[in-house]
């Protein structure tokens, strides 16, 4: 289960590859893409326009329960999507044999200025910023990545279309909310997926505090490992969908090793 973020056409270079070995499911959440607008949960609320990160792991539980697709489940998350995914393997720990994440999604050390002007449509090669470059909604896209041109043509133009829809963009607000929930939940114990086997995805990023969230990350289970997409910016579903691909492979083998010898006498 890829559970965001990007749009689902966004992996358009991962999902065909992984479904030669495995089913997989992409994932628009409400107010983006193909979805319903968003509608706050309780109808007696005061009204709001944007969901919070327990909004949107309500809606992958809701997908995972509803949806006729029986486990166990890979996770995937990409950006704050990683997020939405920790929180969830969190919550809802059952049935959760793996989990990818990819360039998780982190609040940059020291100040919110970027270290590149953030609307640049034309990033330079090797340039990998903080996901969250103010306390705005993210405005540097997939679109903006030097391998778009690499997505199916039709994906590129789904991609365009979703953009021009104005759908319900992450920020720092639903990043903040979504690492206090995970502190909260979780109790801030040490490797709190226990021995679900973990990959984590980073890039060459230099900014201040990424290197540190990577260390993190990889103590959140007993049996994680780091990959490196050396020549990714954070697009890295564009720039090296590959090293996705591959760590899906393998952890879905290791889950399945698993199972059959679980199995035997």
């Amino acid at each position: 289960m890829i559970v965001g973020a990007a749009f689902s056409f966004d992996w358009g270079l991962v999902q065909p590859e992984v479904a030669k070995f495995t089913r997989v499911c992409t994932f628009d959440p409400s107010g983006t893409a193909w979805s319903d607008p968003f509608k706050a949960p309780n109808p007696g609320a005061v009204a709001k326009s944007t969901p919070t990160c327990s909004d949107r792991v309500n809606e992958i539980h809701r997908l995972i329960t509803k949806t006729p697709i029986d486990g166990p489940y890979l996770l995937v998350g990409f950006s704050v999507g990683a997020l939405w995914e920790r929180l969830y393997a969190a919550m809802y720990p059952d049935n959760i044999v793996g989990m990818a994440i990819v360039d998780h999604a982190f609040l940059p050390a020291g100040n919110d200025t970027p270290p590149h002007p953030a609307n640049s449509t034309n990033p330079p090669r090797g340039y990998s910023p903080p996901v969250l470059l103010s306390k705005a909604p993210i405005v540097i896209g997939f679109e903006d990545d030097w391998n778009f041109s690499k997505l199916p043509k039709r994906n590129q133009e789904l991609h365009r279309w979703a953009i021009s829809q104005h759908p319900v963009r992450p920020g720092y607000e639903m990043a903040t909310d979504c690492f206090s929930l995970i502190e909260s939940v979780t109790g801030q114990r040490p490797y709190p997926l226990g021995n679900t086997r973990l990959t984590v995805i980073s890039t060459p990023n230099k900014a201040p505090g990424y290197a540190e969230l990577q260390t993190k990350l990889l103590a959140l289970s007993h049996s994680s490992e780091q990959v490196i997409a050396r020549n990714s910016s954070h697009m890295v579903p564009i720039d090296e969908p590959e090293v996705i691909v591959k760590a899906i492979h393998e952890v879905v083998d290791g889950g399945r090793r698993r199972r059959t010898e679980t199995k035997m006498p």
